[in-house]
């Protein structure tokens, strides 16, 4: 007995010799011989199951695993490779269970922690993935590929500072890593405040191995942010000749869409939603291609379906809830719209007041009009006078400011339609100097951030904001920077360009503040989701604006967005003189314009000027009382 316990072991070191050096047939045959006679051996029929599974014979690990658990049912380990065949056999709910039972016999069993966390993420259900991979890496704080995982669901979870922390945690212990590199791409790519670092981290996958699906994914989407569509196409199709899978297909068939191609990109979506194999991209653009093809009632179904039967987390859920919003307003069903919208807004709310908790992230509506009035009295006409101002007198820079959905991307579209102009989208770059001359935290935006000023320091400003509009273009005579959030920046716009384009937009505050409603923001936009909170930073706006107005000389343009519906010609015109630049067709022809735009109006600016959306709110008059009150306090008048 003891001779033949001795002969079993060596057979055993053997075969797991055999494994280490990468040569599985051969272990698997060693492994068989030993099962054979030996199936009662827990290490023998376990390493025989681990094998079939790494050679993809995941029947074979799942016979192996009953046979084993019918000896010892209460063997962690067994219950987890019997777990992982399932999950590779596609039984993810039983395989579910199987891991939740190896780790409630041993909550020490590291790997069926890491494994539950992929089934989590595979199956969208992100906020228990990243539970399971938090365990994982609490066990084992050097597991590398549960802090990847992690790092990356923490990502789609919007929370970057964690996700920040988890990856550079990941990359000490492989910095070579292609998988962690894309990672790190999507990181700066939700942050959005470094694009240099995306293009860096992913341009070095792709570079390190340009086969590889998810670098060229990455270098992609790096594109389609940017936005250029044609690069970020020419990378995912490199991704869909190597990989032709679903998620691919919808990367591509999104783009097609924004583009105005809708018949190719129809044709790439149908099929995939009559097979029911959708993700939640796929949904999306689905749904947007059916408002084309007047089949909207098919998607209402199809989302409405997969909000019912599948798992969602917050962020998908909130924006599936938000399309059904859509598609029910473009049907004039407008309570089923407004339910909708006002669904994804609470859960909105409720994801975003998370992430604010776990991230630094910088509130936009931090001012308040108590702050502001002290404005007037603290920093007069008298106090910027004495400003030292920017000795650069570039007129290159249209800024175009207003509220968001105000109609900012009609405008730069107009512009951009002029041979002399380019459009940049919505830059960041104002609001990232104002954090670099102020560098308090959570500073306010008031003027108190400018007091000590250099003139240096103004021109260096000025000379960095002008060489990050060459990266959009080197050879138009003006640039549009059409961030709406710069209204809060006139002051340091007009010290660093004395002799700038400002062009305000103003539309109606409640055609406003509804838009904004049904549209989704980022973290530092929470206010959006509210109504009244809504109300409140439209009427904070408009005291800045006010107070631009009264203590600056810069010229500044109000272009009324109801009047540019109503006189295209005439409002168009004075835009133009307005910029010193002279008359020239394709401004009125601007839904010809094939530029990307990457902003949520795309699609309206591909079509000619349409009334619509002219006092649209009183489709929603019923539903929108706590805005129109706080807008416009007692005693009550009609605004109509």
């Amino acid at each position: 007995m003891a001779k033949s316990n001795i002969l079993v072991k060596s057979k055993l070191k053997k075969a797991n010799a055999l494994v280490n050096e990468g040569k599985l047939a051969e272990a698997r045959t060693l492994y068989l011989q030993l099962y054979k006679t030996n199936m009662t051996n827990l290490e023998v029929g376990l390493n025989l199951a681990v094998v079939h599974r790494k050679l993809g014979d995941f029947k074979e690990t799942e016979l192996i695993c009953k046979q084993v658990l019918a000896n010892a049912p209460d063997n962690a380990y067994a219950h987890h490779i019997y777990g992982s065949a399932l999950q590779c056999l596609g039984h993810n709910e039983q395989a579910i269970f199987e891991y939740k039972k190896a780790i409630k016999i041993d909550p020490l069993l590291v790997e069926a922690h890491y494994f539950l966390g992929n089934i989590y993420q595979l199956t969208d259900e992100r906020e228990l993935a990243a539970e399971s991979y938090k365990t994982a890496v609490k066990l084992s704080p050097d597991f590398f590929e549960a802090l990847n995982n992690l790092g990356a669901v923490l990502i789609e979870l919007h929370q970057p500072v964690e996700a920040k922390q988890i990856l550079d945690r990941a990359l000490k212990i492989d910095s070579n890593s292609n998988q962690l590199l894309c990672n790190i791409t999507d990181f700066y790519l939700l942050t959005g405040e470094s694009p240099e670092q995306a293009f860096y981290y992913a341009n070095k996958a792709y570079n390190a191995d340009p086969g590889f699906v998810d670098a060229l994914k990455s270098m992609g989407k790096y594109y389609y942010q940017k936005p250029d569509y044609d690069k970020a196409l020419e990378f995912y199709r490199k991704a869909y000749d190597i990989n032709p899978d679903h998620a691919i297909t919808g990367l591509i068939a999104q783009i097609l869409e924004r583009r105005g191609e809708f018949d190719e990109a129809n044709e790439l979506i149908t099929p995939l939603i009559k097979s029911g194999n959708t993700d939640f991209q796929t949904l999306m653009t689905f749904s947007a291609l059916s408002r084309k093809f007047n089949n909207q009632h098919m998607a209402i179904e199809a989302i409405e379906k997969k909000i019912k039967t599948s798992k969602f987390d917050k962020p998908s859920l909130l924006n599936l809830h938000s399309e059904l919003g859509k598609q029910y307003d473009a049907l004039k069903e407008y309570d089923n719209a407004f339910n909708n919208y006002q669904i994804a807004n609470q859960l909105d709310r409720e994801f975003n007041e998370e992430v604010v908790a776990l991230n630094e992230i910088r509130n936009m509506n931090n001012t308040n009009r108590e702050d502001i009035d002290r404005w007037f009295k603290d920093y007069p006409a008298d106090f910027w006078k004495k400003l030292p101002c920017s000795d650069n007198d570039s007129k290159r820079p249209i800024f175009v400011i207003g509220m968001f959905r105000s109609g900012t991307t009609l405008c730069e579209q107009i512009f951009s339609s002029h041979p002399d102009v380019a459009g940049a989208g919505e830059l960041r770059d104002i609001n990232q100097l104002s954090y670099k001359i102020d560098n308090s935290k959570f500073h306010d935006r008031s003027p108190a951030s400018l007091e000590n000023i250099s003139q240096k320091k103004l021109m260096d400003s000025a000379n960095s904001y002008l060489k990050a509009l060459d990266e959009h273009s080197t050879d138009a005579k003006h640039v549009v920077d059409k961030m709406p959030s710069n209204f809060y920046h006139v002051g340091l716009i007009s010290r660093m360009f004395p002799n700038a384009h400002i062009v305000h937009m103003v539309r109606d505050p409640r055609d406003v503040c509804l838009s904004m409603y049904f549209q989704r923001f980022d973290s530092q936009m929470i206010f959006s989701t509210d109504l009244e909170d809504m109300a409140e930073y439209h009427l904070a706006y408009q005291r800045i604006m006010q107070y631009w107005r009264e203590v600056l000389d810069i010229k500044i343009l109000d272009v009324v967005y109801e009047d540019l519906m109503e006189n295209q010609e005439t409002i168009t015109r004075k835009m133009l003189d307005f910029c010193g630049l002279d008359w020239n067709d394709n401004c009125l022809n601007f839904h010809q314009n094939k530029r990307d735009v990457s902003t949520p109006s795309y699609d309206q600016v591909r079509k000619p000027l349409y009334k619509k959306s002219v006092a649209r709110w009183k489709n929603y008059e019923a539903h929108l009382k706590p805005l129109i009150d706080r807008l416009y306090p007692a005693p009550h008048t009609n605004h109509s």
